[in-house]
């Protein structure tokens, strides 16, 4: 068993759904353990974030090396994740990164949000510069699609 529910602020509901959610554990039977998880919700990224990385990011780079095919494709994001996230011990010591875009550092499904997905392409567009590398913004305006509302100041 697996319910969410959404405390959208301002919304005028709300109340009416931290009541649903108060009477649904009050309902949860005592001779099972539940685990209750309560975090702030994000956007998370966008199937058009994902594109760009794969087919505008990992492409340029991709084509300014001399990597190819899947495979390699692969392997460029698991590096730029470790180098992004940070590098954990994994099977016999190999290094492997501590959470990719989709999965969390347990290796549980987690999609990180919009924001974490918009540095990570910054990020790699930095990463590519130090090598000359020039990788494109996917769209001129996408910072502006990212979310209205967002007050960070981007160069």
């Amino acid at each position: 068993m697996s319910e969410t529910y959404v405390l959208n602020k301002g919304h005028p509901l709300r109340a009416q759904v931290k009541a649903n959610l108060h009477a649904m554990i009050d309902r949860l039977p005592e001779s099972k353990s539940w685990r209750v998880e309560i975090r702030v919700a994000h956007r998370e990224r966008t199937d058009k974030q994902l594109g760009a990385l794969f087919g505008v990011a990992y492409d340029r780079i991709m084509a300014a090396t001399g990597l190819q095919g899947d495979f390699e494709k692969r392997k460029l994001h698991r590096d730029f994740c470790g180098d992004f996230f940070g590098w954990v011990d994994g099977p016999l010591g190999k290094p492997r990164p501590r959470r990719t875009t989709t999965t969390d550092e347990h290796g549980e499904e987690s999609r990180i949000d919009t924001m974490t997905m918009a540095d990570f392409y910054d990020f790699i567009q930095r990463r590519a510069a130090e090598f000359g590398i020039d990788v494109p913004d996917p769209d001129p305006l996408w910072r502006e699609h990212l979310g209205a509302g967002d007050k960070r100041k981007t160069a």
